[in-house]
């Protein structure tokens, strides 16, 4: 049979919020393999985003779905349609053996009522990757007082965390959506820039950041020895930059991912190697120092 998911950085999402929708096809030998993957159209909604993604399933012929939560709307719509779902919070991996082994119910109703949260695409965005652990794998590289830039914020998720150690955070990210889910956030914070500009380009002076920080985001860049350079440039020597990336081999995530090595490769010119942080099953931390 296929199910679908709701997935944001390998992790269960909502149907409005995911970054993608992943068809998975579970064999009756209890393996399983992603077939297709695609764009949640949810991100181009602006009402009952939820229904766009679900009716993006009954399109591929796929009745059953697994979602973090669902609200009202979507939940009568699928009801109406006859989509079974399933919730489970987590690892996107952990779902699919959970639902395989039989320890998934089929929802009886919404999760929430009909004002749950915001409506910004990439709902829990940032959480996803390092949520079991939360901010603790950071924390050794902080200390108050510090020039923060979280480049490619996506909703803010972790700019939660910097705030509370910055004199100044920049929450950077080219999306308009997700930058509005950040001043919905932040914008009462007078420590907080919040600037919708691509992390290639931005208007954050030279030479005035201790701490640049990138999620899951160097990979999607297209032109990576510039944002190699903007780094290069707003760090102060010494700065340090910390980037998080899926690892080789795990079946989530982008199609294309970069070894630690080919990351310390794009920045081998300005930075050295400080620290490899194993952050999850799925992800590592590299911690690079500008050495000049």
């Amino acid at each position: 049979m296929r199910i679908a998911i709701s997935v944001s950085n390998g992790f269960v999402s909502g149907p409005g919020e995911g970054d993608e929708v992943w068809i998975i096809e579970v064999e009756d030998s209890g393996n399983y393999k992603l077939i297709e993957r695609y764009e949640n159209p949810a991100r181009y909604a602006q009402q009952v985003r939820g229904v766009f993604m679900l009716r993006s399933l009954l399109d591929r012929g796929v009745n059953t779905v697994i979602l973090s939560e669902i609200g009202p709307p979507g939940y009568r719509w699928a009801v109406e349609r006859g989509i079974k779902i399933y919730i489970f919070e987590g690892r996107v991996e952990d779902a699919i053996k959970a639902f395989i082994e039989g320890k998934l119910t089929e929802a009886q109703g919404p999760t929430h009522g009909e004002h749950h949260g915001g409506h910004g695409h990439h709902g829990s965005h940032h959480r996803h990757a390092e949520d079991f652990t939360k901010y603790d794998f950071l924390k050794p590289y902080v200390s108050n007082g510090m020039v923060i830039a979280d480049l490619g914020c996506g909703d803010g998720y972790y700019c939660n965390f910097f705030k509370d150690y910055a004199s100044r955070l920049y929450c950077v990210d080219v999306d308009e959506v997700a930058i509005e889910d950040v001043r919905r956030k932040f914008s009462n914070y007078s420590n907080v820039t919040i600037l919708n500009e691509d992390v290639t380009s931005t208007s954050i002076p030279s030479n005035s950041v201790d701490l640049a920080f990138m999620s899951n985001v160097f990979h999607d860049i297209e032109d990576k020895e510039a944002a190699v350079r903007e780094i290069s440039r707003i760090l102060r020597p010494g700065g340090k930059l910390l980037i998080i990336e899926f690892k080789e081999g795990v079946v989530f995530g982008p199609p294309f991912k970069l070894s630690p090595e080919e990351v310390e490769h794009y920045f081998s010119g300005d930075f050295v190697r400080e620290d490899y942080v194993e952050v999850s099953p799925y992800h590592y931390m590299l911690v690079l120092k500008k050495s000049k």
